[in-house]
């Protein structure tokens, strides 16, 4: 068995397949596809490698996308926890920085955003249990 939402994913990679052809999509179907990807890169991202990896594998332009797919999935949890990550980062912007440069550099905001990470990926309340709802609707893609 897979760490990651393996229902998830398979939804993501049919997703991204819509998303090829976006501007023939209708609106509300191109924006549950993004959704979906946006869903299945933070599931990947945090479980492979905590917040720290997903802020640097997203991007500095990509940052305000992660959390509106948090609150339009209804996953409160995980957006307190991904606010959590981000708040740090921006205060500590040198560190934040050095992060986006450099995955592997280690910094005061490295060490921080492993300790979030992990009391989120231990906490009682996981991304799949939050997002099950979500991937019935998905389902329709």
């Amino acid at each position: 068995m897979s760490v990651y939402n393996e229902r998830l994913q398979r939804l993501a990679q049919r997703a991204a397949e819509l998303l090829e052809n976006a501007d023939e999509l209708e609106e509300r179907r191109r924006d549950l596809a993004y959704l979906t990807v946006l869903a299945a890169h933070f599931d990947y991202q945090v479980k492979n490698g905590g917040f720290a990896q997903l802020i640097h594998n997203m991007g500095s332009e990509r940052l305000e996308d992660l959390d509106g797919m948090l609150r339009a999935v209804d996953a409160p949890v995980a957006l307190d926890f991904y606010v959590r990550a981000v708040t740090r980062c921006t205060e500590r912007l040198d560190d934040y920085h050095q992060l986006l440069a450099d995955f592997a550099a280690p910094t005061q905001l490295a060490v921080e955003l492993t300790g979030i990470s992990v009391e989120y990926l231990r906490g009682d309340v996981g991304f799949d249990a939050e997002i099950a709802p979500f991937l019935e609707v998905a389902d329709a893609l």
